[in-house]
Order: structure tokens, then sequence, then C-alpha cells
């Protein structure tokens, strides 16, 4: 056994987590490369050898997806595992996959509750765990429907329409609030999954309602991630989203539910076309547009009939106690208007009190019929004050305060933060739950109908002062700048913390904040406009620097504008120099992205004015380093290399030793640009030896791609191509889609100079595939190599 092995087999015994198992595959990746004088296969290629999504051997390789063991063995073969390495291998991955277990176990023994044994019960029902979803379909086939509805009845003639229209491409489920389409879409999606063995999506557009609507734009990027895509590979343009997901939907059969549309437009980007795909659309409006010019098929959805309405209660409560009460059951249906929104609370509280008489229930919502309705619906309001009324007062409090929070739902730890007590949480969403006031739509997270939501926000307005309203909204608020500081100091361990923002257990890893930022991103995005709103600017501006390294690596460029934009003028109103520089800068990196160099100079202008009222050395150098960047970029080598100069000494002195690796290496960059190469080539050599010793993969990838292009300037081509290598493979173990880019192109360049047009195009190629994804102003100037 070799010493190379050897040191394989102690990595593989110290193994602990799935980050670890990641970096151990990276290094048996590197290997086989350095053995076989080749550069590291890449995931398209890995992708291709194996027919696995691009997307799911991003995710093995970076550590987000613990790969399923028969997979597992698969990939380290083609990474040329030797024989003896392959048993310690196969344990370290069951090693892995054991401790995720347990961990799983003892956070739900720690948090155990009632709602979350029957969010369990009710995944198990819709076929399978989610580990089990997660770990041996593939990933690329998704299933994300809700779970079928528990009870579904009547509905007869409206499932023959969908039946008959199940291979026109387009359906749209048409009904008044609370009428009931979501449950007949996703009960009948459930009926026809096997017609569409392609995978269902599934996506609540919450085209009504007090929270901000769903865009096509988000949307299209969930349904590419779902359908394999790597996050980072999501196009950043509209038309190329939609361009990439119809291509992936060509000869497949999938099933497409967009739930709730407000309009025509809200979904016409995410119809799947004649691929062989149906859409599945529900809405409150008619869609006429559709139909008229979309060859869509309209199913109208009106009020339950009285005997579907009985079957209803029947279904739920049982029929011994409907067939006892027929003049109670009547009186009961009449007060619930035949809407089964209202009729499922009704049956939610009978089936909860079994040895409560039909007429006592019946009596009850007579006498709340005729109040003053603040609600279109009547009926509907009396209704929900009767199930209100019945509410223990920790969950009628929380009730009342969802309608505080921001975003379309909101997790545990989110629903307590709502609360003075965070402590009633858990018994108040199972008390919520099982009086149908909530729906747990997917584990661990709550979502409210949004008559029920508008109906919480009236109760809120009627019955907490001012000061309670507010309390709630800075204790969610403080809960959402809690976890997005960990989680961004986990994205970027060398960013300086924010002052007094306590730190808390999770998330841990790199991985985890990666997923929970992903989950909570329309949430977060709100979370920011809502402080701002509610005259909280200091949790404004702070929430959105916790955003910057998640919306970056994301390509979310727009929003990384909006929030800086919201950001900094949230800092002016409060007077607050320390977030009027932080926010400065952030737009003004953000407008750097984009290659708006006006306003970014404009802004970081004012964020170096702010930074120098306050003192803070270590933002002005990070500051001087944006604007040598800027001035690089427009050819002024000798303006960059001042700022880089001023802004070294300022790092040396605050003893950052990131940022100076990252001034080294872009002095380096501009002492190249000005013809000066050996001082160029000492500063990233510099550059290179500290973000090796501080484990600053992104600097070093950096800096390995300005020695290649120093060595490109000095003619030393086979020096330049490996180190662009090594900067390629950093990109692609740390996902920066810009980076990869710029060494794409290059290597490109490198190639041409040396006569080899072939390899030159296909480095540009890439180069041009990814900026046009990214929806980059880059990408012009590959368009003109390729020209």
């Amino acid at each position: 056994m070799d010493s190379e092995s050897t040191a394989v087999l102690a990595t593989a015994s110290k193994v602990g987590s799935v980050e670890d198992l990641a970096g151990l595959l990276r290094h048996l990746r590197r290997r086989q490369a350095r053995r076989r004088g080749d550069p590291p296969q890449t995931y398209r290629e890995l992708a291709a050898r194996t027919g696995w999504s691009h997307g799911s051997i991003g995710g093995y390789l970076t550590g987000k997806i613990l790969p399923p063991a028969d997979r597992f063995d698969v990939l380290v073969q083609l990474l040329d595992a030797a024989p003896e390495e392959l048993g310690a291998l196969a344990d370290a991955r069951d090693r892995v996959e054991e401790q995720g277990r347990a961990d799983e176990q003892g956070n739900a023994e720690e948090q155990g509750s009632a709602v979350e044994q029957a969010a369990e019960k009710t995944a198990e029902q819709a076929g399978g765990t989610a580990v089990e979803q997660a770990g041996e379909r593939d990933p690329s086939v998704p299933r994300q429907l809700p779970a079928a509805p528990g009870v579904f009845t009547g509905r007869d003639a409206a499932i023959a329409r969908l039946d008959a229209a199940v291979d026109a491409g387009t359906v749209v489920v048409i009904g008044t609030a609370g009428v009931g389409k979501t449950a007949l879409a996703v009960h009948w999606a459930h009926r026809v999954t096997e017609r569409f063995p392609d995978g269902q999506l599934y996506v609540n557009l919450r085209g009504f309602g007090p929270v901000a609507e769903v865009t096509a734009d988000e949307t299209l990027r969930a349904f590419l991630t779902a359908l394999g895509v790597a996050p980072d590979q999501v196009p950043a343009g509209l038309d190329a989203r939609i361009g990439l997901y119809r291509s992936l939907l060509t000869g497949r059969r999938v099933l497409v539910v967009l739930d709730n549309a407000a309009h025509a437009e809200h979904v016409r980007p995410l119809l799947p076309g004649g691929s062989g795909s149906l859409a599945l659309v529900t809405s409150r409006n008619q869609l006429a547009g559709l139909v008229a010019t979309g060859g869509a098929v309209p199913v109208p959805l009106d009020l339950l009939t009285a005997g579907e309405a009985r079957r209803l209660l029947s279904t739920r409560i049982g029929p011994a106690r409907v067939e006892a009460g027929p003049a109670a059951v009547e009186a009961i249906v009449e007060a619930c208007a035949r809407l089964p929104l209202a009729l499922v609370i009704v049956a939610a509280r009978a089936a909860a009190h079994p040895d409560l008489p039909l007429d006592v229930l019946a009596g009850e919502l007579r006498a709340e019929r005729g109040r003053p309705a603040m609600l279109r619906e009547a009926d509907v309001r009396s209704v929900f004050d009767w199930s209100y009324q019945r509410l223990s007062a920790p969950a009628a409090t929380l009730f009342r305060l969802l309608a505080r929070a921001p975003g379309p739902d909101v997790s545990r730890a989110a629903a307590a933060a709502l609360l003075p007590d965070p402590g009633d949480a858990w018994r108040a969403l199972a008390e919520l739950t099982h009086a149908s006031l909530l729906t747990e739509h997917a584990p661990g997270r709550f979502a409210a109908h949004d008559l029920l939501r508008a109906y919480a926000a009236e109760l809120s307005g009627a019955f907490d002062g001012p000061a309670d309203r507010d309390a709630a909204t800075v204790r969610v608020l403080e809960h959402y700048l809690r976890t997005a500081h960990t989680a961004a100091l986990l994205l970027d361990p060398h960013r300086t913390p924010l002052p007094g923002v306590p730190g808390q257990d999770a998330p841990r890893t790199e991985a985890q904040a990666l997923t929970w930022f992903a989950v909570e991103h329309h949430t977060l995005l709100a979370a920011v406009r809502e402080a701002a709103a509610t005259g909280h600017d200091t949790h404004a501006w702070r929430l959105a620097w916790t955003l910057v390294d998640h919306l970056d690596r994301r390509g979310h460029w727009p929003d990384l504008l909006a929030v800086q934009r919201i950001a900094l003028e949230s800092a002016q109103r409060a007077g607050d120099a320390s977030g009027e520089a932080v926010s400065a800068h952030q737009l003004g990196r953000a407008c750097i992205r984009m290659r708006d160099y006006d306003a970014a100079t404009a802004h970081l202008e004012l964020a170096l004015d702010r930074y120098g009222r306050i003192g803070d050395d270590a933002g002005r150098a990070r500051v001087h380093g944006n604007l040598g960047f800027i001035a690089d970029r427009q050819a002024r080598p000798r303006d960059a290399i001042e700022h880089l100069r001023r802004s070294l000494d300022l790092l040396r002195a605050t003893g950052d030793q990131a940022g100076q690796g990252a001034a080294l290496a872009n002095l380096g960059w501009s002492y190249a640009a000005s013809g000066e190469h050996r001082e160029a080539l000492d500063h990233c050599h510099q550059a290179l030896e500290l973000q090796q010793r501080i484990g600053d993969r992104t600097g070093e990838a950096y800096s390995w791609d300005s020695i290649g292009f120093i060595h490109h300037q000095l003619g030393e081509h086979e020096p330049a191509a490996e180190c662009y290598r090594q900067a390629l493979e950093l990109w692609w173990e740390i996902g920066d889609r810009y980076g990869e880019s710029e060494t794409h192109t290059h290597l490109g360049d490198l190639h041409r100079a040396a006569g080899a047009e072939a390899e030159a195009r296909t480095c540009w190629l890439a180069a041009l595939a990814i900026l046009e994804d990214l929806g980059h102003p880059d990408a012009e100037q590959v368009r003109r190599r390729l020209g």
C-alpha cells in the first residue's frame, strides 16, 4: 500500500460530517488528475459518465448532499479509489449517514411535539419520508406535491372534468376564496401521478392576500433547482430561465401545479408548452387570457352542494353523528355557506369534542351570525369568530400575531419568537393546526389561508395594542437577524461580525447555512422590507448585511441591489454612520457586480467618508480595495495601485490577514496590467502563501488566476495553464460561477496566444454560458472574442 492510500485511509477514519466526506471526494478527484496528468474531471464530465444530474454531482462534491450508498460506490470508483480504500470509504459514508440520523433523532426528541409527529405520519402516508425522498430517489425527479388531503369528498363533476383534460396541456380550476381549489388540485394530482412519471412540481403563487406574490422569475429558479439544476447554475435572466425550463421538460411528462395565481401573466412563463406535461392552475379569477389564447381548459368550482357538504361533515366526524342530527347538520351547512374552508374548521372542533351535540355547535354558530363583518364573506367571518373564541389564550395570541410575521409562512422558531413567552409556541401551534386555522404545509413550517391571515390581522389591530404589536415585530426581526448573522459568518468566516448580535447554536455548518438561507429566502427579503416599513431601521440595514454572501453566491443581484438600497435609506433615516458606511459599501459592491461603475464609485466614496467619520480603518481599507478594482476595470492601473497600496497599509495596521491577502493579489494584478511583471509575481505569491495559511479558498483562487495571467504576459504558457487549472479547481469547489467564468476567459486567451484556436473557443464558450446564465454584462466581451 503506497503512502497516498495510507493517507486516504487515515482521513476516511476521521470523517464525521457530509462536509468532511465531500472534502475526501475532492481529494480523490485532485489525486486522480495529478496521476493522469489531466485537469480534474468537471461536474459535467462526471454527470455524463454516470447519467446523474450536474446538480447532484455538485451537491456530492461540495458537501450539500450525502450521496446514496450505491452512487457513492460508483463515484469513488470513477475517481480511481484503490481496492484497499473502498471499504474504508464506504464505512466513512455510512458513518456520516448514521450520524445524520442520530442528529435528526436527537433534534426530534428535543423538540418533539404533537404537530411534528402528525407531520411525520402525513409524510409517510404521502409515500415516504423526506430522508427517503432525498436519499433514494433520483434528485432530478421532483416530487413537490403537498400531502394529499387526509379526507376528501365530493367534487365528482369537477374530478370528471379534470380526468377528461389530463392531456390538455393547461387546466384552470376557478372559484372563490375558500371554495377548496387547492384541496381539489392536490387530491386530483395525487390520483394521476402515475400519468406523470417524470415528476410533479408545485408552487403557491400567493396571488391574493397580505403577503407579496411569488413571481414567475422566483418560481422558475425553484423549479429548475428541483429539476436537477445546481442553484448556482440557474440563469439570472427571465427569458433564459424560461428557455432552460422548457428545454428540461421536453420529452418528459411532468405535472406542474400552479396554485393561487393572480392573473394569466402570473403563470404564462411557467407553462411547460407542448412538451407532454400538464399545468394545473388554480385562481379566483377567470384567467380568460389563458383560456382564450392559450387553449387552457376551465374547470369552474362552485360552493359545495348541500349533499356534498353533509358528506364532508360525515367523513370528518362520522356518519352516525350526522345521521343523528339532520336539523343541526343543515343549520351548520347553512351557517358555513357551504364553503369547504368554514366546514373544515367546524368539523375540526366537532371531531375534537365527540360528546358535544351537533345542535349545540349549530346554536353557537347561529349566535355568531349577524355581527358586523370585517370580511366580505359574512358567514365565513362568523365561523372564524366562533373558532377563534374557543382557542386557549396562548393559541389566540399566536394566531393574531402571525399577521406580524414577514413572508408567506413561519418556522417553529419564528412562531416562538412572536410570543412573549416562547415556551407556549409548541402547544399553540398544535392547537391551531388541529383547529384547521393553520396548516403545516412542510415539516416544521406553518401557513394560514389568506382569508384567515387577513382575519388574524384584523383581530391583532383590534385587540393587540400598538406596543404589543411592535414588540412582536421586534422579536421576530431579532430572531431572523440572529440566525442570519450566524449563517452569514459560516458562509464567510473572515467577515467582521456585527456588534451586539448574539450568536446561536444553529445553523452549525456552511451546508446548513446555505440550506437555511434557501428556505428562508423570501421571508428574509420580506423581513428587510418590513423592518424598514415599521421604523426598525437598524434591523433593516443589519439584516441586509447578513444576506450579502447568500445573494451574491446565488446570483440574486437584483435582490442584492434592492435590499442594500433599503438598507442605506434606513441607515440614513436613523442617522447611523456605521450603518451608512456598511450599506453604502455593500450597495457599491452590488453595483460593481452589474458593472455600473459610476454608481458604484459614488456609493463607495460615501462609504469611505462614513468609515472615516467613525474611525473604521478596516472598512476604509476594503473600500479602497473596491475602488482599486474599478480603476483596474477602467484600465487605470496606476490609480488602482494607489488605492490598493493604501488598502494594504490600512489592513496591515489592523491585522486583517484575509484582507491583506486580497490586497496583495489585487496589487499583483494591477502591477501586471502596468507591465511590472516581476513585481506582480512577488505580490501574488505573497498573497497565495498567506491565503493558503489561513484557509481563504476564494482568495487563493483569485491569486492562482492572477499568477496564471502574469505567466501568460511573460510568455510562459505551461506554468500559466497550470495556475489557471488550480484556480478552476477552487472555483468549482466553492461554487463561485463568476470566478469560474473569468478564469475560463483567461485560459481561452492563453490558448489563443499559443495558437490553439479550438481549445480557446471551448474555454470562451464555457465562460459565455456561465455569464449568460448569470445575466452578466461581461458576456459581451466574451462574445467579441468568439466573433
